[in-house]
């Protein structure tokens, strides 16, 4: 039964973040990459059916103008298993709509690795780090802009993901998401609907590389222009993460393997043998 719960958290942050992507149309993610300059036209279901018949997620499918999908994915660490995840959602993707599909992978540290290669498939997708832009000078950029009245060339998307830049003065990701949320309302003037998505977006899209406490002081230090809903997801679902944690670590005292208990828990074998190798710390 904690199990089903955990699951359901995770629906109820997809259905925030799907009614956000209508945002996406008619932008695009030119300022991740040249190479995604191309207007978004359409966004498409990321619900797959694997080969095992169980439904799985990608994080996000976009169709261009070009005719081409993009899917995109935010990774904290990027595992092996994340990478081989991640080939399967490109190959599902491409049969499901009928398009060929580019994975880009946004990141915030050098990834350990940046590939999935066995003797029938290279999956090779881009990997951006975002830690390695200046937040500072994107911020210089948007004020300038905003002074002079040129509000259509600030790329929403942007702003969503600019809590996760690298800063040379040294601004954390929550500082710059409570910079990002702040600013928002001076960008998106005469749409709270829009201002509410972006404000949702750009939380959920954070709360992946900071902790709750953070989350939970910027909530009430932005009450007055916030909508609680994504703070509430973020908090449950840190909760139930912690949940998932102590059963983990119960079932590694008891001997049990690590995939047993990625499926009982939801936690990927990686973070399980994370988690393995700090109790075995502690017991020397």
């Amino acid at each position: 039964m904690e199990m089903q719960h955990h699951i359901d958290i995770f629906q109820n942050q997809d259905k925030v973040l799907k009614e956000s992507f209508a945002l996406f149309k008619g932008e695009s993610l030119g300022f991740l990459d040249e190479e995604f300059a191309d207007v978004v036209t359409e966004i498409l279901s990321t619900e797959l059916t694997e080969t095992t018949t169980k439904k799985a997620y990608a994080d996000n499918a976009l169709k261009l103008q070009s005719n081409k999908g993009l899917h995109t994915e935010c990774e904290a660490h990027i595992s092996p298993q994340d990478m081989m995840r991640f080939a399967s959602y490109n190959i599902d993707l491409s049969r499901t709509h009928g398009i060929p599909f580019t994975t880009v992978i946004v990141t915030t540290q050098k990834p350990s690795v940046a590939s999935y290669v066995n003797p029938s498939i290279t999956f090779k997708p881009k990997i951006i780090n975002l830690k390695e832009r200046d937040a500072d000078s994107v911020l210089a950029e948007i004020d300038r802009k905003l002074k002079a009245g040129d509000y259509s060339s600030i790329n929403l998307l942007e702003i969503i993901y600019l809590p996760l830049y690298g800063s040379e003065s040294g601004k954390t990701t929550a500082e710059l998401l409570d910079t990002a949320i702040k600013l928002t309302p001076k960008i998106v003037t005469d749409d709270k609907l829009k201002q509410k998505k972006l404000h949702d977006l750009m939380t959920l899209l954070a709360s992946t590389f900071i902790g709750v406490e953070e989350i939970k002081k910027i909530w009430e230090e932005n009450m007055r222009i916030l909508d609680d809903n994504p703070f509430k997801i973020v908090i449950e679902n840190w909760a139930m993460d912690k949940k998932a944690i102590e059963i983990a670590q119960n079932m590694l005292h008891a001997g049990y393997d690590y995939e047993d208990i990625s499926k009982m828990t939801g936690l990927d074998v990686d973070r399980i043998a994370e988690l393995d190798s700090e109790l075995q710390a502690r017991v020397v």
